[in-house]
């Protein structure tokens, strides 16, 4: 088998997104380490489809996204290779988290990923204090030598 042979018996993954917060759009930006999906808006009961090949060696494949409605913004790793093991991934987003939706019609619910939402938070609110005050970092950094070294 050769390198072309192989590369298309690497399993895709398809991932499909609903939108199941009442009245509200939806925007959500997925992406992975070495690819942007871009930023995609759907409507009450509207569904966005993506998909992309896994990482078999190494089961690493992951991918995560940014949902916003109305103000709030949430992440969740909508892909993690070692959790989901399925070809096609359904999952319905709420107000309270996304829900991965099961071959037999159920539902296993999880919570926002608040951890990585408040340090990006955080992040946010000192880029803004040190441009509005136009303050230097608290830290400065010094230049290396041509070796890298101090």
């Amino acid at each position: 088998m050769d390198v072309v042979e192989a590369f298309y018996l690497i399993p895709k993954v398809h991932i499909g997104i609903t939108n199941n917060i009442t009245d509200l759009p939806l925007t959500l930006h997925c992406k992975d380490k070495a690819r942007d999906d871009g930023v995609h808006t759907l409507q009450y009961g509207e569904v966005y489809h993506f998909g992309f090949k896994t990482d078999i060696f190494l089961e690493r494949t992951l991918w995560f996204c940014l949902f916003t409605w109305n103000g709030e913004s949430h992440h969740f790793d909508i892909y993690v290779a070692k959790r989901d093991e399925c070809p096609n991934c359904n999952w319905v987003i709420g107000k309270a988290g996304p829900c991965k939706v099961l071959d037999n019609s159920n539902e296993n619910c999880f919570p926002w990923d608040d951890k990585a939402q408040h340090e990006i938070q955080e992040t946010k609110k000192l880029l803004i204090f040190n441009t509005t005050t136009q303050q230097e970092p608290s830290h400065s950094l010094e230049p290396l030598n041509s070796q890298g070294r101090e």
